[in-house]
C-alpha cells in the first residue's frame, strides 16, 4: 500500500497535508523523512508523524482496511462561483454548500469556479485514483455553450490534437446539440481547465460550461446546489 492511501485512510489526513508534510521533511518511515507520497509501505515498516502520532504498518492491517472500509460516493450539482478546494481564502467552496458530514470526503477531479454541474465526492482515496488516473480512461461529458459556431476544420482539429502550454489537449468526441451554439464534447483525460483551453486555442469565446456525466454517472434532474448519495 502507498504511503498516501494508507495516510488518508487510517489517519484521516489530506492529500495537501501528506504532501506539505513530506515536502518539510516531517513524516519519518523507520526514522528517515520519506522523499515521495508515493512511498510504497512493507510489512512493520513504523511511521512517524509530526504530532507525535506513530503506527506500524502490516499485510494484516492493509486487509483491516480494505475489510473496514465500505467507499461511499456523493453526486453534486456544483453552481457558478464556487471553487473546488478544501479552503479559499477569497472565494466560498463547494463545501459551504454541503452537509459537514461530507466536509472530509475528498473531490474527485474539479471543476473551475467558473463552470458548474457533476462532481464526485468520496470518502475512498483508492476511488479518487480510480477515476482520475488516465490508465483507467473514465470518460466525462460536457455541455458547452459558445457565442458563434465552430467551423468543420475547427472541430477537426479539436478531435486531433491542440498544442497549448506544453501540453498536448484534445475531444474525445465533440457533437452539436439542438442548438447550433451548444456542443456535447466527452473527454477521456483530463488536464487543466482542459476545454476552456482547446476553445481559447481555436479563437472562440466560451459562455458557458456545465459537465453532465463522469463514468457512469449523470447528473439527471439533480438541482444546482443539491447532492445525492449513491451506491457503489
Amino acid at each position: 500500500m502507498y504511503l498516501l492511501t494508507y495516510l488518508q485512510t487510517t489517519h484521516h489526513l489530506s492529500r495537501r497535508t501528506i504532501i506539505d508534510f513530506i515536502k518539510q521533511g516531517k513524516i519519518l518511515v523507520n526514522h528517515l523523512p520519506v522523499q515521495s507520497f508515493k512511498h510504497l509501505l512493507s510489512p512493520w515498516d513504523e511511521i512517524f508523524l509530526p504530532d507525535g502520532n506513530a503506527s506500524i504498518f502490516s499485510s494484516s492491517s492493509e486487509k483491516n482496511v480494505a475489510q473496514q472500509h465500505s467507499p461511499k460516493l456523493v453526486l453534486f450539482n456544483k453552481p457558478k462561483g464556487y471553487v473546488v478546494s478544501k479552503s479559499d481564502p477569497h472565494t466560498p467552496t463547494i463545501y459551504t454548500l454541503l452537509p459537514s458530514a461530507f466536509h472530509h470526503y475528498y473531490y474527485i477531479g474539479r471543476l473551475d469556479k467558473e463552470s458548474r454541474g457533476l462532481l464526485l465526492l468520496t470518502d475512498s482515496p483508492a476511488l479518487v485514483h480510480r477515476y482520475t488516473h488516465p490508465k483507467f480512461h473514465i470518460e466525462k461529458e460536457y455541455l458547452v455553450q459558445l457565442s458563434s459556431p465552430l467551423s468543420a476544420p475547427d472541430i477537426q482539429k479539436a478531435k486531433s490534437w491542440i498544442y497549448d502550454e506544453g501540453d498536448f489537449l484534445k475531444f474525445k468526441t465533440l457533437t452539436k446539440s439542438a442548438s447550433p451554439l451548444t456542443y456535447h464534447i466527452t473527454l477521456n483525460e483530463g488536464k487543466k481547465r482542459h476545454i476552456r483551453r482547446v476553445i481559447k486555442t481555436l479563437g472562440y469565446e466560451l459562455l458557458d460550461l456545465q459537465r453532465i456525466r463522469e463514468g457512469e454517472y449523470e447528473l439527471g434532474n439533480l438541482k444546482e446546489g443539491d447532492w445525492k448519495e449513491v451506491k457503489i
